[in-house]
């Protein structure tokens, strides 16, 4: 584990807010990110409150890409497929 600070992205209904410079513990082998208490109600708080109390620092242009129609799915293997028992 390793203090870093770092940014997270919250889905609220269609509106995506990224909030940043969140002190946390990283894990170096699979990055999952670790807040402490204050830091845990401090997120929660402003997500319960869609972050009306405080101004974004900034906001940015970001691009929306689909995956629609670019799926070719495979025939399923001998390996994969179900089994009854």
């Amino acid at each position: 584990m390793r203090k870093e600070t770092v940014k997270t992205a919250i889905w609220r209904g269609e509106r995506l807010i990224v909030v940043e410079d969140i002190p946390a513990q990283v894990c170096g082998t699979c990055m999952e990110q670790f807040y402490d208490e204050d830091t845990t109600d401090v997120l929660r708080r402003l997500t319960e409150e869609d972050f009306a109390s405080i101004e974004p620092k900034r906001e940015a242009v970001v691009p929306i890409y689909s995956l629609e129609g670019r799926i070719i799915r495979r025939p399923a293997s001998e390996e994969e497929m179900p089994v009854d028992y």
